[in-house]
């Protein structure tokens, strides 16, 4: 699942969501909005959101960081961390 969180620069709510995101060792993609004005086009005409952070994790939509919510994403386990079974090839 392709996650991405739409930021600002200077944005402290932004940070946390990052830094959370990060030391989950959840991969995301970030859309500065302010670098890239098609991002803000896709979040306030196609997501119809003006609230940074917004994440963006398969139909899940986040406004604003809520750390609740983002723990209740669904985490791929990283490959450097699967142990592999029994069938498989090193």
């Amino acid at each position: 699942m392709e996650i991405y969180l739409y930021t600002e620069p200077g944005c402290g709510a932004c940070i946390e969501a990052k830094s959370f995101l990060k030391s989950r060792g959840i991969s995301f993609a970030e859309r500065d909005v302010r670098a890239n004005p098609e991002y803000l086009r896709i979040l306030t005409d196609e997501m119809d959101s003006c609230t940074l952070p917004t994440l963006v994790a398969g139909d899940a939509i986040i406004s604003g960081f809520d750390e609740e919510m983002y723990q209740r994403l669904p985490v791929a386990i990283p490959f450097k961390n699967r142990l592999p079974s029994d069938d498989s090839e090193l």
